[in-house]
């Protein structure tokens, strides 16, 4: 069984980015249509920036507020809309089928249906709100959000039958598996089943034939499907935690705190789930002023469920710091994971650097390092790096087996992880 390994942050303050596009699929207008009917954005909105009484109600007039389109820059405030639920997406009908509301907030946030709220929290929300578990087209209703920032909305649908959504991810991951083990007969299989997607049908208004040939490329793909079994993902939970980003210190702390704990919680839940996490500081900071939590942590660390990475202070800008700096913090901080946990570092951990000096390979293997995680420069939309594993040499001829995740704020995606 081939196995891969990855890093997915659950929690923790994390920067926006633009996302990279994936390079275009060969099935790029049958997954486009797909796409259209599992997925609706939602891209006008109202906007008030001031706080007033109950922006929330269904009854206000919103007549005099500005009307905005969404973007990563959107301000502090009121968003509101009302949403009608369309009978058809795609030219697939909808009736029947489940209806998701998917939005990506900024800061703390609290979300309204029809006057009610249904969701709030502090950081990012993009888990899906349900709207109808059974479409009714032409169904209305009023989505009001106070957010620091909504920089994405749409309505996520998925069929009680076969689903579109499904259907795209599972030819979408298919595709994304084969290129690293390409096999000619099981493209062609691949092939064969995106060619059992009639949208002829569609086009001339068959619904149930259209139907029927989902059924057909499911079944088509069930050989892939068995094929890729023999494939596992090994998901090892991170945190990516900003120091003082944009924030005191003290709320750092806080946050440290609460994260933490809630990895610990998930770990009496589930008893496969492990974590990894870097910075030295943040121990400390649990040692001084959460001594139980810091003491359960120690605990997890000797059940193997815990492992310390990075061996640095903090995780560190890699283009300022002199030489002398880097080292400092490699020996300061690996002598306390040793002195707290009873660990050697061995794994080189920055993923949010926005670049790195020549000489670090150096470094960290000098300093007893062997490996180095790290993924700023798949960011960058003109020159895309074309490594997710490699050496990385440094001129003399040190060097670390480097690895870049696919991010460090991801999801569970059946196609970012094939």
């Amino acid at each position: 069984m081939r196995a891969f390994l990855f890093a997915g942050a659950i929690l923790g303050a994390v920067a926006a980015s633009a996302q990279i596009p994936p390079p275009a699929s060969r099935y790029q207008t049958a997954l486009n249509r797909l796409e259209a009917m599992s997925s609706v954005p939602l891209a006008e909105w109202r906007y008030h920036a001031a706080d007033l009484p109950h922006p929330e109600d269904p009854s206000l007039d919103d007549a005099n507020w500005s009307s905005v389109a969404l973007t990563a820059a959107n301000a502090p405030g009121w968003y509101r809309r009302w949403i009608e639920i369309p009978p058809v997406a795609g030219g697939k009908e909808l009736r029947g089928a489940r209806v998701d509301l998917v939005l990506r907030l900024s800061g703390t946030s609290r979300v309204f249906v029809n006057g009610s709220m249904v969701a709030q929290g502090n950081g990012r929300l993009v888990q899906p709100i349900q709207l109808a578990a059974s479409a009714v087209p032409g169904e209305r209703l009023l989505v009001a959000v106070n957010t620091s920032r909504l920089s994405e909305a749409r309505l996520s649908i998925h069929d009680s039958g076969i689903d579109p959504a499904g259907l795209r991810s599972a030819i979408l991951s298919t595709e994304a598996l084969l290129s690293g083990f390409p096999d000619p007969a099981r493209q062609a299989q691949l092939d064969a089943a995106v060619r059992n997607i009639d949208f002829a049908a569609l086009d001339r208004g068959d619904q149930q034939a259209f139907a029927s040939s989902l059924v057909d490329a499911r079944a088509a793909l069930q050989p892939l499907r068995d094929w890729m079994r023999q494939f596992s993902v090994l998901a090892v939970g991170n945190s990516h935690i900003d120091m003082a980003w944009l924030w005191p210190w003290t709320e750092t702390v806080e946050v440290v705190r609460d994260t933490y704990s809630t990895a610990l919680q998930l770990m009496r839940e589930y008893p496969r789930f492990t974590y990894t996490q870097s910075s030295a500081q943040t121990f400390e900071w649990l040692e001084e002023k959460y001594p139980d939590l810091f003491h359960q942590i120690q605990s997890r660390v000797k059940e193997g469920r815990w492992e310390m990475v990075g061996g640095m202070w903090v995780e560190p800008d890699l283009n300022m710091p002199d030489g002398e700096g880097l080292v400092r913090q490699l020996l300061v901080g690996t002598r306390y994971f040793k002195q707290k946990f009873g660990v050697d570092i061995n794994i080189g951990w920055n993923p949010d650097s926005f670049g790195y000096n020549w000489q670090l390979p150096q470094i960290y293997k000098k300093s007893g390092f062997d490996y180095f995680v790290t993924q700023k420069m798949s960011w960058n939309e003109t020159t895309v790096f074309p490594y997710k594993l490699f050496w990385w040499q440094a001129p003399d001829g040190s060097r670390v087996l480097t690895y870049f995740p696919h991010r460090y704020d991801n999801g569970i995606d059946a196609i970012g992880i094939a």
